[in-house]
């Protein structure tokens, strides 16, 4: 069973993308809640503006730098590669290796999402979400 109260129980569901294979035309442009799981249980929540720019472009991103991507940034957190405030500061630099190994972790992930109305309404979704259960690679 997966964790979660009333707001989780919607998001599980949402059908689940793998992210192997996950293309910018699959996630929406509209706000909304997304969250990531992994073997079946959710390890990150976020809220976006619009879907496809956070959790497609800047969570499956390849780039060198994390400063746009929370998510990443606590991968590499969890990883090892140092805290994910030292990754956003830019006082860690991964090398192509390390960010070899994120990119691997993320592509074991799925991916889900709810689409709200306004991106107010995934902003209040997203904090009901996260007073429910908050995830491992969540911070508050």
């Amino acid at each position: 069973m997966t964790p979660g109260g009333p707001s989780w129980a919607l998001m599980h569901s949402e059908p689940r993308r793998p992210a192997t294979g996950l293309m910018a035309r699959d996630v929406p442009e509209e706000p909304g809640v997304y969250a990531w799981y992994r073997g079946g249980i959710p390890v990150y929540v976020g809220k976006a503006d619009d879907l496809r720019d956070r959790a497609w472009k800047r969570h499956m991103g390849q780039g060198r730098t994390l400063r746009t991507s929370a998510f990443r940034r606590n991968v590499a957190e969890h990883l090892g590669f140092g805290s994910a405030n030292d990754l956003l500061q830019g006082m860690v630099v991964l090398d192509p290796s390390a960010l070899a190994s994120v990119r691997k972790w993320i592509l074991g992930c799925e991916l889900g999402w709810i689409v709200c109305a306004t991106p107010a309404a995934a902003i209040s979704l997203e904090r009901r979400m996260k007073a429910e259960f908050l995830p491992l690679l969540t911070k508050r």
